[in-house]
């Protein structure tokens, strides 16, 4: 078994920690046998508020149904991976967990996640998920797991400053967004931005560069997944155009502006008059802003060069491949995922359920823009590719982007020499088959 990430200090950690998985087992078979069979969950998407609804209602509720105990725990992003590796090492992996958007190339080409294609012909509920996030959780042509909550990422404008500067729509290509952005962009006396035109986060810039490059027609990926595409033409002008928003067009600096007020995010505080962002801006608006209200602000698709797209990111439940319990595994994400148990679950944290059917609820329909929100995702939204590689092909297009946006490389260099880089890592997987 694979490691989900090679690093000697994981290494170091399961050659403490495995011995202790190993007496622990151990201890547990010694001690006296519970009558009452127990199944393990593993959830990492929660607040208080998630937590109290599935430890006083969600659960319970499945267990008095079953007659069994559900140990679940609440775990966090920063420990998720390395808890992973430890415990499909040790043997001892939880028997439903969540993961997140990047993760089913991964998990099914290491065999952690269970194929769930048995189920499907006997559970109508599969044909209800939006079509972006349902991808999240196949590759291959397989089912490994069930959409839990879904993150798309659209247009968030100020309406307000838009109609001031004489914009009566949001902008629609390419073009329009730049024109818009230096518009609404605002520099003090000093000639400093104290708010951007577009908000682009360098830390986000591998993301946004996908999403330029889907837009402007380009994959990541051939087809068949075995060498890299986004160095096409499509994708040199993609990260072309990403570097001029920065350094040619200046719509917004390249280190960002710092936030006005502590934990205040840019849009929420008027920093910023447009971002691409999910819907957690307008929740920020609603909780932080000062200037403005909901009324005064929009969403729309992003601005595209060809076609509009939505990036979708969807958090999915996994059934470990080793558990004993597939059965019982299989009611309890069943059972999670019953619409109305996973309209409540997104409610408590401001996601939207990736189910069709879950447009027409109060939650949606009630929310601020959520509605808006789930037709964008419905209509142009894609996810991310499905491969093993995932997380390192990642790591280094944020530095081939970077390495562009601050000019060490051109767009076109810095795409062809990563490409290479790509294709050998994955040719590297192919040799091991």
């Amino acid at each position: 078994m694979r490691p989900l990430y090679r690093s000697a200090s994981l290494l170091r950690a399961l050659r403490v920690v495995m011995p202790c998985l190993a007496l622990a087992v151990l201890l547990a078979g010694c001690g006296r046998k519970s009558t009452v069979q127990s199944i393990d969950l593993w959830i990492v998407d929660w607040n208080v508020d998630t937590r109290d609804l599935l430890n006083n209602t969600i659960l319970p509720d499945f267990e008095k149904k079953h007659g069994v105990k559900v140990r679940v725990q609440y775990l966090d992003w920063g420990h998720l991976d390395e808890k992973l590796t430890i415990s499909f090492a040790g043997g001892v992996q939880p028997d439903v967990f969540q993961v997140g958007a990047e993760y089913v190339g991964s998990m099914a080409y290491r065999g952690q996640a269970m194929m769930l294609d048995e189920f499907m012909k006997d559970w109508p509920q599969h044909k209800d998920f939006i079509p972006a996030a349902w991808d999240t959780v196949c590759t291959g042509g397989h089912v490994y797991g069930v959409p839990y909550l879904s993150a798309p990422r659209v247009l968030v404008y100020r309406k307000d400053l838009m109609q001031s500067a004489g914009l009566p729509v949001p902008p629609r290509t390419w073009d329009e967004w730049v024109t818009s952005g230096l518009k609404l962009r605002k520099l003090n006396a000093r000639g400093n931005v104290v708010r951007t035109g577009i908000n682009l986060s360098s830390g986000a810039n591998w993301s946004t560069f996908i999403t330029f490059l889907w837009q402007n027609g380009g994959e990541l990926l051939t087809p068949d997944e075995r060498r890299a595409a986004f160095n096409s033409q499509e994708g040199v002008e993609a990260l072309t155009f990403l570097c001029d928003l920065y350094n040619k067009h200046k719509v917004c600096p390249r280190e960002g502006i710092p936030s006005a007020a502590a934990n205040v995010p840019l849009f929420a505080g008027g920093q910023t008059a447009q971002e691409i962002i999910n819907q957690f801006a307008i929740k920020n608006v609603i909780k932080y802003a000062k200037e403005f209200t909901v009324d005064d602000v929009g969403v729309a698709p992003a601005p595209y060069s060809k076609r509009p797209v939505v990036t979708v990111w969807t958090d999915w439940l996994a059934i470990s491949s080793g558990t004993k319990k597939k059965e019982l595994a299989w009611e309890l994400v069943k059972h999670l995922t019953r619409p109305d148990n996973l309209i409540k679950y997104n409610e408590t944290q401001y996601f939207l359920p990736p189910l069709r059917s879950a447009r027409n609820s109060d939650y949606v329909r009630n929310t601020p823009f959520m509605t808006e929100y789930f037709d964008l995702m419905d209509k142009y939204g894609m996810s991310l590719p499905p491969i093993p590689e995932w997380f390192e092909i990642r790591a280094g297009l944020r530095n081939a982007v970077d390495q562009a946006v601050y000019g060490a490389k051109t767009p076109k260099q810095s795409l062809d020499d990563y490409a290479k880089q790509v294709d050998e890592l994955i040719a590297q997987r192919e040799r091991t088959l």
